[in-house]
């Protein structure tokens, strides 16, 4: 393994820190991040401080949620992580109340490093797995119809 490599591998799981709430590390990532993630609305943001409002989002859902880096490889400023995602889903989460559920998913994530930051990072896992684990795929959803609707009800007054 490189220098370089090493930087790489350093920067990323510092990143993933940072994703699980570390603001220590923020410096580790670029003011211009171009994320890609399926969580995202439309699937990317470009900067910092959109990603951490969705990382936010993220563990108001999830208080407990935690991304670990199951393994890494590295090529020079580029990495490929596998990633671990868990935690319970306690909050409520793009309009769909708390489950109670816990979620545990992999993915992988390549990331994209720059004069010692990360410049972007594309996430990849499976979101229809997520909301198998959280209950709300046909028919596990429509034990919560009733709480959808109930809220849906509350927010037209």
């Amino acid at each position: 393994m490189t220098d370089t490599d090493t930087r790489t591998e350093r920067i990323v799981r510092e990143f993933v820190a940072w994703e699980n709430g570390d603001a220590s590390k923020r410096d580790v990532v670029s003011e211009s991040l171009d994320a890609h993630n399926p969580g995202v609305d439309g699937g990317a943001v470009h900067d910092r401080e959109s990603y951490a409002a969705y990382l936010e989002a993220g563990r108001s859902a999830f208080p407990d949620m935690e991304i670990t880096v199951e393994e890494i490889v590295t090529a020079g400023e580029i990495a490929m992580a596998e990633v671990r995602i868990t935690g319970t889903h306690e909050g409520p989460l793009d309009g769909l109340p708390p489950t109670g559920r816990s979620v545990d998913i992999r993915g992988m994530g390549k990331f994209v490093v720059d004069d010692g930051t990360v410049d972007a990072c594309y996430l990849y896992y499976d979101s229809r797995e997520m909301a198998t684990q959280l209950g709300v795929t046909f028919p596990e959803i429509l034990g919560h119809l009733p709480k959808l609707v109930w809220r849906k009800l509350e927010t037209i007054g």
